[in-house]
């Protein structure tokens, strides 16, 4: 909060490109000049300015109503909320925390380096995770249309989320689907009744297919950044994709993650880690996945943080959540300190150290991200295997 609180409001880029489209909008202007104007041409990923579908920009118009400082400020408090009020939504679902586990989750949360990034940028990601958290309860709760209309708004205003839509599909959720479709359509709808078809066709024809290409810069934190900089290391500070080699890595890793999503996926039932595990693969499978996205991690990692509390996890398992924690908190800000104050080159075979170092810290998100993936999986093993024990005595009774 004490952003939102100090005597000048914080610039938050994001949320001044978010403004700017709003009141382009309203004005009858292009959302896209800024980024027309600034985008990098080898790399549309590591450009400025708007970069999301004409409707999300819709909602902030309101705010180009008041001043900057004023607006800036409610901006950040919805944001915070919005992180406030998915914690609620999961603890409405799973049960009240504990006094232990609260402490725990407030200690993870306050030094969740994805989080303290969305608030100074005034990223719109914790509405993301409102929006995949109230459909993730919907859907526990067997609400399909309710949950379609979130899936289908959070892809309106940024459409990795429109991932999940092939996960419902196996799982055959024809409503959900439905709902998510047909929420989707009227946001495409509403773009293009509030700007011209021209600026809906450029996003759709132009940008989309720019930034899908991925980069590899050293902020994308996704499969398709790794094995872009796997590939090709000079595209860590350069940016730039790895051609073909990248896709010969990123896309057989995307179908072993996919593959793991569907061998734990059971139509028989309804499991909210099953839900969050598929949550958990969006971030990993986008084709850019800078630290601001991760924030919707926090719906997995209450998850874990309660099977870890409650005594439902292994020690060795407690303690790569430990590891996962530090990937989130400390070893951000030593990756940010080795930018600056790159470590000293060393003579022969020693070199090697300081590099892996570098390296290591710089791909900590991926890392945790991947260690939160696996965690959720042993998780939701662990509960069929209990299931599976449990159902025979109940079926003889």
């Amino acid at each position: 909060m004490l952003p939102l609180l100090g005597p000048q409001a914080p610039r938050a880029d994001d949320f001044q490109d978010y403004l700017f489209a709003a009141q382009q909008i309203a004005t009858g202007g292009d959302p896209y000049a800024n980024f027309v104007r600034n985008h990098v041409p080898w790399d549309w990923s590591l450009s400025s300015g708007y970069l999301y579908p004409p409707a999300f920009a819709v909602i902030l118009i309101p705010l180009t109503w008041i001043s900057n400082d004023l607006a800036v400020r409610i901006w950040l408090f919805l944001i915070q909320a919005a992180v406030l009020a998915s914690l609620l939504i999961i603890y409405r679902v799973i049960g009240r925390p504990s006094r232990a586990e609260l402490l725990a989750l407030v200690a993870v949360l306050t030094t969740f380096f994805p989080l303290a990034n969305t608030v100074l940028a005034g990223t719109m990601n914790s509405l993301l995770l409102l929006l995949l958290t109230g459909a993730w309860a919907c859907w526990h709760r067997r609400r399909d249309v309710a949950g379609g209309v979130l899936v289908g708004a959070a892809a309106v205003f940024k459409l990795f989320p429109a991932a999940l839509l092939p996960y419902l599909a196996w799982r055959r959720h024809w409503k959900l689907l439905a709902a998510a479709a047909v929420t989707g359509l009227a946001g495409v709808g509403l773009g293009l009744a509030v700007t011209s078809l021209d600026h809906n066709i450029y996003y759709f024809r132009e940008m989309l297919p720019h930034l899908a290409a991925g980069t590899g810069y050293r902020e994308n934190q996704s499969l398709a950044g790794v094995a872009a900089r796997i590939c090709d290391p000079d595209t860590t500070n350069a940016g730039g994709s790895a051609g073909w080699c990248g896709r010969l890595i990123d896309w057989p890793a995307v179908l072993v993650l996919l593959t793991i999503v569907w061998r734990l996926t059971s139509r028989a039932s309804r499991s909210g880690l099953e839900f969050a595990l598929a949550v958990t693969a969006l971030p990993l499978i986008s084709s850019v996945t800078w630290s601001f996205p991760l924030v919707i991690l926090i719906l997995p990692i209450a998850l874990l943080v309660r099977q870890a509390m409650s005594g439902r996890m292994p020690r060795g398992q407690i303690r790569a959540l430990m590891g996962a924690w530090v990937c989130f908190s400390a070893a951000p800000a030593v990756h940010y300190l080795l930018i600056v104050y790159p470590l000293p080159h060393w003579t022969g075979v020693l070199d090697l150290m300081p590099q892996g170092m570098t390296r290591l810290v710089g791909e900590a998100y991926f890392i945790g991200t991947l260690v939160v993936f696996g965690g959720i999986c042993l998780a939701l093993r662990t509960e069929r295997r209990s299931e599976s024990a449990v159902t025979p005595p109940a079926l003889a009774a």
